[in-house]
């Protein structure tokens, strides 16, 4: 196994010990009838799958672990990365994907750093080399319900007028100081 670990991606270490503390909890199953011993293979899945899976950049090559196996990819043979549902995947090549256990979406750049490869759109290094996502947003696509802080404040006042003035007319008899408010519990 090499040494020349660049990154390494691994699933937080709470997940083993829960599943080592519940294997632990499975025992006495066992102890009341081996017809529960199958049980015991549940929490011992978790621990090894805790344990071993994850993703390692090794030797300038992405190598991805699971519970029975590893594969190591080539950098050449990365197309991209794709997130879908808290998963990321990389995209092959010929097209395929392949799932990277415990590599969470916020960290790709840093595995395509680390890989070498460049992620469109990523920051700024992808700004200060001029080049530009597949399809650049320009200001004027960007989507409607933006409101800048004024517009913001501006409509947060309007509202609060609306909500005075009908505060005021469905109760004739409240105080007219005070925006429209109840009277306070000591006047009732």
């Amino acid at each position: 196994m090499a040494t020349d670990v660049t990154a390494r991606f691994r699933y937080n270490a709470a997940l083993p010990i829960a599943a080592f503390v519940a294997l632990c909890g499975t025992v006495p199953l066992t102890v009341a009838g081996w017809p529960f011993a199958f049980v015991l293979l549940v929490p011992f899945a978790v621990l090894v799958w805790g344990w071993r899976a994850g993703v390692d950049v090794r030797g300038g090559r992405l190598v991805v672990r699971w519970p029975v196996g590893s594969r190591a990819i080539e950098p050449t043979d990365i197309r991209g990365f794709t997130i879908t549902h808290q998963r990321v995947s990389a995209v092959l090549a010929d097209d395929r994907t392949v799932w990277l256990p415990a590599v969470p979406g916020t960290r790709v750049p840093v595995l395509a750093e680390t890989l070498g490869l460049q992620v469109a759109g990523a920051g700024p290094a992808a700004e200060a080399d001029g080049e530009d996502a597949d399809e650049p947003v320009e200001p004027a696509e960007r989507s409607t319900d933006t409101v800048t802080p004024e517009a913001d404040a501006t409509e947060a006042d309007a509202t609060d007028a609306e909500a005075t003035d009908a505060a005021a007319s469905d109760d004739d008899s409240a105080p007219a100081a005070g925006g429209g408010a109840r009277p306070s519990a000591s006047t009732r």
